[in-house]
């Protein structure tokens, strides 16, 4: 069965990656296979997904290849994402669902905002930090019982946030999600002790963020 949340998803995950790698640039173009491959998705699961990003004109094929370009609605959608994280757009789900902030250092929130991002200069501290947890769960991931749908998540969410921290602005709302992506399936791995080990490094990054 299809699950469609997690579909619509992977969906904004593609479209976002093609928004940064060409700085919302429409005309600009990349390999759409390129971008697939970075989060983890099959050559299947690629073609479908461009292929309703073409079919509701958020992307255009450029040349073969193919080669594809983010459309003027693109933009739009994933710009209103961004903006209002809690509101699903027309096309894709809540990008955020939950803010929950225990503790708070070189940090943003933004919420009910209207045609407006959220990025933020992270200490050097908190992107070491995070980096040796990504590295460490890309690492760890073999290891992990869990299943084909879960692993192919905790990929994508590895490849975004990887992104993240290569951009010169970093979305902190976006890092956040992927990262409590990451925690309800580590958390659903009952009595691992590999999943116990990641887990013990999320709260403090997520609070630092």
């Amino acid at each position: 069965m299809i699950n469609i949340e997690e579909l619509k998803k992977k969906r904004f995950q593609f479209i976002h990656q093609l928004y940064e790698i060409t700085d919302g640039n429409e005309y600009k173009h990349v390999l759409m296979w390129d971008i697939g491959e970075k989060l983890g998705f099959s050559r299947g699961e690629t073609e479908n997904i461009g292929g309703y990003l073409k079919g509701e004109d958020l992307i255009r094929y450029v040349e073969t290849g193919p080669k594809i370009a983010i459309t003027h609605d693109g933009i739009v959608e994933v710009e209103e994402s961004l903006s209002a994280t809690e509101e699903p757009t027309k096309h894709f789900g809540p990008v955020v669902n939950v803010i929950n902030v225990q503790h708070m250092k070189d940090s943003q929130i933004q919420q009910g905002t209207v045609n407006s991002t959220q990025s933020g200069n992270f200490t050097v501290e908190v992107q070491e930090n995070l980096s040796e947890f990504i590295t460490l769960l890309r690492e760890k991931l073999p290891e992990l019982k869990v299943q084909e749908e879960d692993k192919s998540e905790i990929e994508a969410d590895i490849a975004t946030v990887e992104l993240q921290l290569s951009s010169s602005r970093p979305k902190s709302n976006i890092i956040k999600e992927c990262l409590s992506s990451i925690r309800r399936v580590l958390e659903g791995v009952a009595g691992s002790v590999v999943a116990d080990e990641l887990l013990k490094y999320l709260p403090a990054i997520i609070a630092a963020l």
